[in-house]
């Protein structure tokens, strides 16, 4: 890849990221949870189950202490509750409240509402290979 296709890719993902979080800030203020990122921290939880702060920490790419703060946040508006996991008791685990639950699955049900609508202008096939592509530039590790 020369230095302009490099700078071009550059531009796409970051308007893609751009758009994103703009979605999520979005959805973030209707759903009342909080930031972005701590509706993306939901959507996590969601996915993953229960984890440790350390562990959201190294999927998210952000600090302990950073994550902590947020799990804090979420806490209080009583989205997440942290549980001390069976046979472990120096571990605590971050698990989505039913209320947290109910938010992370109506932002994850909006966003495959949208991406349903994006499919007749964009079909599947070409994001596919997008993804592919991407995956491919990626380095290992």
């Amino acid at each position: 890849m020369t230095g302009d296709e490099a700078r071009s890719v550059e531009r796409i993902l970051a308007h893609l990221q751009t758009e994103i979080n703009r979605l999520d800030r979005l959805a973030a203020a209707t759903l009342q949870v909080g930031s972005a990122e701590d509706l993306q921290v939901l959507r996590l939880l969601l996915g993953s189950g229960p984890m440790r702060v350390g562990e959201i920490a190294a999927t998210r790419c952000s600090s302990v202490a950073n994550i902590s703060a947020r799990l804090d946040r979420l806490e209080r508006r009583g989205l997440v509750v942290r549980e001390r996991p069976p046979g472990d008791r120096r571990a605590v685990v971050a698990v989505l409240s039913d209320e947290g639950k109910a938010a992370a699955e109506r932002s994850r049900c909006e966003r495959l509402a949208a991406l349903e609508e994006l499919d007749a202008d964009f079909p599947i096939e070409r994001l596919q290979s997008l993804v592919d592509t991407l995956a491919d530039l990626t380095p290992a590790g």
